[in-house]
């Protein structure tokens, strides 16, 4: 069962994968935490319309047109939805989910608004959409897709912008030309390519997305008239599935981003469209639209096995863990190491571990150090690291971010060469975060000089 899986998925991965070199393990899936009846997950589960609103540019209008990119936006919102039942059934799990696999099989209720009101986004520089608002009262799309560079990066004060994906002020998708401005549906420019493409996207739309027996083959031609582009992401059915990915509740899966990543997924992630690393889902994408999924059914007690073949199982949009595991979040100036525990979901207690550069001449570098160190013992303009290792303990389990310290922290910073200024702060807070006491120990040439304490 699992060979015929891989011959029907994993050539996507190996023919298609982006820049291995730079593609670093991902972060695991969880769902944004505001305003979720508005994903499209939720909406699938329901089995409401989903109406939609297209606005492209002059520029993009050169790249696209209004039906060209039409198909290619259900036609990746059908890849999300035929590659994830096809995990499903492949792992065997079909009767273990098969109120996911009603969902994924029945074809989405897809509408385009006639007219766009493009009302909630008026923050100036409305000229930039080269649209003139309309007089008449039309309904706000439940998501508005523009394929244009200036308004967006305009209204939010820059120059440029790259794809992205917001509820606010209400769900829209952004894709710059600038940064996708290759469609493989484009004859001019790929001819034979270009044609097998369109023939295999126009059969895949107008079959079922139950019928596998149909859907194997077709996807295969559309795979092999992609090969040429790689997974570059500049490709126009790269850029829509992942930014559909965020409409359907999943995060951005970068290495350096740090998601919450406590409460829902891997502790240990894997890559996937969500990390820029293909063009087609991969297991860890899967896993994650079937946990959205789970969510918006109200299944979060139900478990399942990963589509990863790593023995990882969920329950409750969670990795089951057996044994303490840990997860390291690279960034610019250091790393932040979590160690995530069994029953993590009853305590929320991890141990955070992080480590950052610092400069006491850069505000933004010097916000970040924490207010009882002894600013007068660092010399002007130097640099150095500031370390922090401690308890966390998770307020509500569906807010990561809703988290206070718990028992002993300790806060190094050292400026300068080698052990000089160094500063090492010790607190101790109780289980609802309330500071009991610290310590602040300051040192010169590993000598401490100073000690300053208070119990509260």
């Amino acid at each position: 069962m699992f060979k015929k899986y891989f011959a029907f998925l994993l050539p996507a991965l190996a023919v298609l994968a982006a820049c291995p070199a730079q593609a670093l393990p991902t972060a695991p899936v969880y769902t944004y935490r505001n305003n979720q009846k508005n994903f499209l997950t939720q909406k699938l589960v329901n089995k409401e319309p989903i109406t939609y609103c297209i606005y492209l540019s002059k520029s993009a209008r050169e790249i696209t047109n209004l039906q060209d990119f039409e198909d290619t936006l259900k036609l990746s919102i059908k890849l999300w939805m035929i590659n994830t039942a096809q995990f499903i059934r492949l792992s065997g799990q079909e009767k273990e989910l098969a109120p996911l696999l009603a969902v994924l099989e029945k074809e989405p209720n897809l509408q385009r608004l006639p007219e766009c009101n493009f009302a909630p986004y008026k923050k100036g520089n409305l000229q930039d959409l080269d649209f003139p608002p309309s007089g008449k009262k039309v309904p706000v799309a439940d998501l508005s897709v523009f394929f244009e560079d200036r308004f967006f990066a305009h209204m939010h004060g820059q120059e440029a912008i790259y794809p992205f994906f917001s509820l606010v002020p209400a769900p829209h998708l952004v894709l710059p030309t600038k940064y996708l401005n290759i469609n493989p549906a484009d004859e001019t420019l790929f001819g034979e390519q270009a044609r097998q493409f369109i023939s295999a996207r126009k059969q895949l739309l107008q079959t079922p997305n139950y019928d596998t027996k149909q859907i194997k083959p077709l996807f295969m031609e559309m795979l092999k008239a992609m090969q040429p582009f790689g997974n570059q992401r500049r490709n126009l059915v790269y850029g829509l599935q992942h930014e559909l990915g965020h409409a359907f509740g999943l995060a951005d899966q970068l290495p350096s981003v740090d998601n919450g990543d406590l409460l829902l997924g891997t502790v240990q992630p894997r890559r996937g469209i969500m990390d820029n690393f293909t063009t087609f889902l991969s297991c860890d994408d899967a896993d994650g639209l079937v946990i959205v999924l789970q969510k918006a059914l109200n299944l979060t007690n139900q478990r399942f096995t990963s589509f990863c073949q790593d023995g990882i199982t969920f329950s409750d949009g969670m990795e089951k863990l057996s044994a303490p595991k840990q997860r390291v979040i690279p960034s610019k100036g250091g790393t932040t190491t979590r160690t995530y525990y069994p029953q993590t979901a009853t305590n929320g207690i991890y141990l955070m571990e992080k480590s950052e550069y610092v400069n006491t001449e850069s505000e933004e570098s010097t916000r970040k150090i924490y207010y009882l160190f002894d600013f007068s013992r660092f010399p002007k303009g130097k640099g150095g690291f500031q370390k922090q290792r401690g308890k966390m303990k998770i307020l509500d389990p569906n807010d990561p971010e809703n988290r206070v310290p718990v028992g002993e922290h300790v806060t190094e910073i050292t400026l300068g060469a080698g052990p000089q200024h160094r500063q090492t702060l010790k607190e101790n807070y109780d289980d609802n975060g309330k500071l009991l006491s610290y310590t602040l120990e300051i040192y010169d040439e590993e000598v401490l000089t100073d000690t300053r304490a208070k119990t509260f």
